[in-house]
């Protein structure tokens, strides 16, 4: 994310009693593609693309492992290492060109052919979450890859149900600088109208 110019706010303890709203929803499903990522080096994106209204829910989940240090009979000391994230997008049902962008398949005229040798390219991920309280929090992860999503069909019956797909992804972290993702939120100590409006127009 870019400098906005101002002194950043770097909290080692923080204020007692914080408080924040409660997510009632989720929304502005964004993608961009990762053209660069050399280790020490520095990230280079494509221009970020709204997948509109299409995101009803995500699932977060840590890949971590844990080991415990025990002498004299006790546990003297714990390390924790999170390798990656596992995530699972519910969404609408997905266009075409834009399924053909996330899964590296090709698009004509049209007709979208996935074949044997193609490679899912690596993508910065955006979204953000509403609060009941009208403030908002805002998610990046700067390394994630795609995989082909599950898809099930229906015959039409009495009651209307809809058919949605699940796409899952892993999100990495990125060479250039060991990051994997990035929150910002409203509520936050040192959180400027400007993080928010650049949110979505830059990695």
């Amino acid at each position: 994310m870019a400098e906005t110019g101002t002194t950043p706010v770097v909290q080692t303890v923080p204020r007692s009693n914080l408080v924040s709203g409660q997510f009632i929803n989720i929304q502005k499903f964004h993608v961009a593609k990762l053209l660069e990522d050399p280790a020490g080096g520095t990230a280079v994106y494509d221009k970020p693309v709204s997948l509109g209204k299409v995101l009803r829910k995500i699932d977060i989940k840590p890949k971590t492992s844990q080991a415990e240090l025990f002498a004299d009979g006790q546990s003297i000391d714990t390390a924790t290492s999170t390798a990656s994230f596992d995530l699972t997008f519910d969404t609408t049902a997905l266009p075409l060109e834009y399924a053909a962008y996330l899964f590296g398949h090709k698009m004509e005229n049209g007709v979208m052919k996935a074949e044997k040798d193609d490679v899912p390219p690596y993508f910065a991920v955006m979204f953000q979450s509403d609060k009941r309280s009208g403030r908002k929090r805002y998610t990046k992860f700067y390394k994630v890859q795609f995989t082909e999503p599950s898809e099930t069909g229906n015959t039409k019956e009495e009651s209307v149900k809809y058919d949605t797909p699940t796409m899952t992804a892993k999100a990495i972290y990125r060479l250039s600088d060991g990051c994997s993702y990035a929150k910002a939120d409203e509520e936050a100590e040192g959180f400027t109208a400007d993080i928010a409006a650049k949110w979505f127009e830059e990695v």
